[in-house]
């Protein structure tokens, strides 16, 4: 898909957009989104809610692999809670480590405004 279809077709993931994450850059094998964080997404400690980074995370990586030929849904995680995340905004960004015909897999990288890395996920897919 072209980055307007991925645009056009995320725009209907809800839960994404209840979270309030946006598409900042996404092309074949690489999105990078964004979150200001809201006090909707702090837990009992103020720090933001280990599901919303997740949620994050998941999003991110349906962007970039969803942007090629095939559907891609995700196939196995492993999240990495490396900081607490207290700033202001969180950024993930993509990275392809296998990007095979059935399966691909991703690195994806949370960070604060500050360039602190907040979590670290690696994301399996199975290509439909």
């Amino acid at each position: 898909m072209t980055e307007d279809k991925i645009r056009e077709f995320f725009a209907n993931d809800r839960y994404a957009a209840l979270t309030g994450i946006e598409i900042l850059e996404v092309k074949e094998g690489y999105a990078k989104t964004k979150i200001t964080v809201e006090d909707k997404h702090l837990n009992g400690n103020n720090v933001v809610m280990g599901g919303c980074i997740y949620t994050m995370v998941d999003f991110t990586f349906a962007l970039a692999a969803n942007c090629g030929e095939s559907e891609c849904i995700t196939l196995n995680s492993s999240i990495v809670f490396n900081s607490p995340a207290t700033g202001k905004e969180l950024y993930a960004q993509t990275e392809v480590v296998k990007n095979g015909r059935s399966v691909c897999n991703f690195l994806v990288r949370v960070t604060d405004e500050k360039g602190r890395c907040i979590a670290t996920a690696t994301m399996v897919g199975y290509k439909t």
